[in-house]
C-alpha cells in the first residue's frame, strides 16, 4: 500500500496537478489538514467535485498523532492533502518519516508554497530570503524573543524576512496585531527597529479572490481594510535596483 503526501498549492483543486488528481482518484482513504491556511473558499466541496471522493478534514492534534492515516496506509491506499507545498510544514514531514519507519510506501508531490510565492510576488529575489519568522501571539507568560533576533539578524546580512503570523482557533493575526507585537518585542528587547520608518510589505489572503499586496510602513499598513483571510509580512533587507523599482509598486 502507498501513502500519497500531495501538496495543493495555493489554490487548492485548481492549482492541483494532474499526477495527484490521478493518485487521488485510486485512494480509498483522502485525508487533509488545512491547519496553516485556515479555510479557504469552498476548498474541501471543490476538491471533493474535482476527484469524486470524500475527503476527510483532520484538525492539526490529529495529524501530529499521525495514527489514523498511518492505520489507513497499511492497508488500503491513501492520500493526505496539505495546502501550499507537501513538505514545508515539520508536521507533514514527520508523518512521512512516521510512515516509513512503519515500511509504508510513501510518495510525496510536491507544489508551490507561501514561502516562495509571496517573495516572487513582491519582486524579490528568493535567494536573498534570510530565516523564516513565526510571529506567535505573546503573553506575559509566554514572551519569546527568536521572532525578534532573527528579523535582526536578517536585516544585518541584508536579507529579507518573510514573516508568518499566528493561527488560532478564532481566527488569523491582524495586521494591526502583527505591528503590536512586534513593537512589544521590540520595546523590551533593545528597541533595535525604527519601527516609525521601517518599510514592511503585506501579502493578504494570497491565492484566493481577494488577494492583495501592500507596501509602506506598519502603521499606514494597519489602517487598511482586509477581509477575513490570512496575511503574510515581508520585511526587506537590502534592496536592489530591480527589486526596489517592483515592490514600489504596492506602496501605499
Amino acid at each position: 500500500m502507498t501513502l500519497y503526501i500531495i501538496g495543493l498549492g495555493l489554490e487548492g483543486a485548481a492549482s492541483m496537478q494532474q499526477r495527484a488528481l490521478a493518485a487521488i482518484k485510486k485512494c480509498s482513504s483522502i485525508f487533509i489538514e488545512i491547519y496553516t491556511s485556515g479555510s479557504r473558499d469552498n476548498l474541501i466541496d471543490g476538491l471533493e467535485k474535482e476527484t469524486g471522493k470524500k475527503i476527510i478534514l483532520l484538525p492539526r492534534e490529529k495529524v501530529e498523532q499521525s495514527r489514523i492515516i498511518l492505520n489507513s496506509a497499511r492497508t488500503s491506499e491513501t492520500a493526505f492533502l496539505v495546502q501550499g507545498d507537501a513538505l514545508t510544514a515539520t508536521t507533514h514531514n514527520q508523518v512521512r518519516f512516521d510512515a516509513l519507519e512503519e515500511g509504508i510506501n510513501v510518495v510525496v508531490m510536491e507544489n508551490s508554497s507561501i514561502i516562495t510565492a509571496v517573495p516572487g510576488y513582491l519582486g524579490l529575489e528568493v535567494y536573498k530570503m534570510g530565516q523564516v519568522v513565526s510571529l506567535p501571539y505573546v503573553s506575559e507568560k509566554f514572551f519569546p524573543r527568536s521572532p525578534y533576533d532573527k528579523i535582526l539578524a536578517n536585516l544585518e546580512r541584508g536579507l529579507h524576512s518573510l514573516i508568518l503570523l499566528d493561527i488560532t482557533e478564532s481566527g488569523y493575526m491582524s495586521v494591526t496585531e502583527a505591528r503590536d507585537i512586534i513593537s512589544r518585542m521590540n520595546a523590551r528587547f533593545g528597541g533595535k527597529l525604527d519601527l516609525a520608518t521601517l518599510k514592511v510589505a503585506v501579502v493578504h489572503a494570497y491565492g484566493t479572490s481577494y488577494q492583495s499586496a501592500r507596501y509602506g510602513t506598519l502603521e499606514k499598513l494597519c489602517s487598511a481594510h482586509y477581509t477575513e483571510n490570512p496575511s503574510t509580512l515581508v520585511i526587506p533587507g537590502k534592496l536592489d535596483y530591480n527589486e526596489q523599482e517592483f515592490i514600489s509598486h504596492f506602496e501605499s
